[in-house]
């Protein structure tokens, strides 16, 4: 695993990241480069279900993306919480769907969110970033830190916890999010991807963040392969690029239609005494 600690000393840190080598500073990796560079598949490894705050079924999300993309690998990675996603692997394996499909939680950690994926059981919310971590290496998975360095979002990880990580010599991030295709990338995204190629050089994913069916695959992590093993293994040995577009307005009229309509069912349902 080239992003461990344990192993990077074997790793030119200027070559850390070569699945951007071709990318500008700040810019996402297009189609038209991925197929050149031979990374053909397609994963988006941050979606939601109605397991959190997404508007989707986890037998819609399955559908949607067999019938309506090209992903070749999906994450459902709901707020914490896990049973959705081991959910959709039951259902998904009791079925013959063209894609691969990766268990995954995102954690709320006490200094922002946290993608775990490969996951087996839930990863508590609450931690420090390194602890949460530690608790998603413990079980094998990949750490990856979502939409980091928004200022303005509390819910995502900042400079200075980034660059506590980076400098530290027991703990590691497997990858970091530049490209997220909600609200939360909006101008984050480049920043994101700059810091990381001039400082960490993690490698990069891109992930929707879908709250809703239409947003699916808007952001995608480019890679070799078309197996859930093959984009971990890109993650693993850096050779993952970010890509994708925003959502589109559908996408945000239609989750903040859901909030809305949820917050009123709950205000009209009777009260327990």
């Amino acid at each position: 695993m080239l992003t461990s600690k344990r192993n990077q000393g074997n790793v030119d840190p200027e070559n850390v990241s070569h699945g951007t080598a071709m990318l500008k500073k700040r810019r996402k990796m297009t189609s038209e480069q991925a197929q050149y560079a031979g990374k053909h598949g397609k994963a988006d490894l941050h979606m939601h279900s109605t397991y959190s705050d997404g508007c989707a079924t986890i037998e819609e999300i399955l559908e949607h993306v067999q019938n309506n993309t090209d992903l070749d690998v999906i994450a459902i990675t709901d707020h914490d919480v896990i049973e959705g996603a081991l959910r959709a692997r039951e259902i998904w394996s009791q079925g013959s769907y063209r894609f691969d499909f990766v268990v995954g939680e995102e954690v709320t950690t006490t200094e922002g969110h946290l993608l775990g994926l490969y996951l087996e059981k839930k990863i508590p919310s609450g931690f420090s970033m390194e602890r949460s971590i530690d608790m998603i290496h413990d079980q094998g998975g990949l750490a990856v830190v979502a939409h980091p360095l928004h200022r303005f979002f509390r819910h995502s990880c900042q400079r200075p916890v980034m660059d506590r990580i980076h400098a530290s010599k027991d703990v590691w991030l497997d990858g970091v999010e530049t490209w997220n295709a909600s609200f939360c990338g909006i101008y984050a995204n480049y920043i994101a991807m700059g810091t990381n190629r001039e400082v960490y050089r993690l490698p990069e994913l891109g992930n929707s963040d879908a709250h809703t069916l239409s947003a699916i695959g808007s952001g995608v992590t480019w890679f070799e392969g078309k197996s859930a093993l093959e984009v971990r293994a890109a993650v693993e040995n850096a050779a993952s690029a970010p890509g994708g577009k925003m959502w589109d307005m559908q996408a945000y009229y239609h989750w903040v239609r859901y909030i809305m309509d949820k917050e009123q069912r709950e205000a009209r349902r009777p009260a327990i005494a």
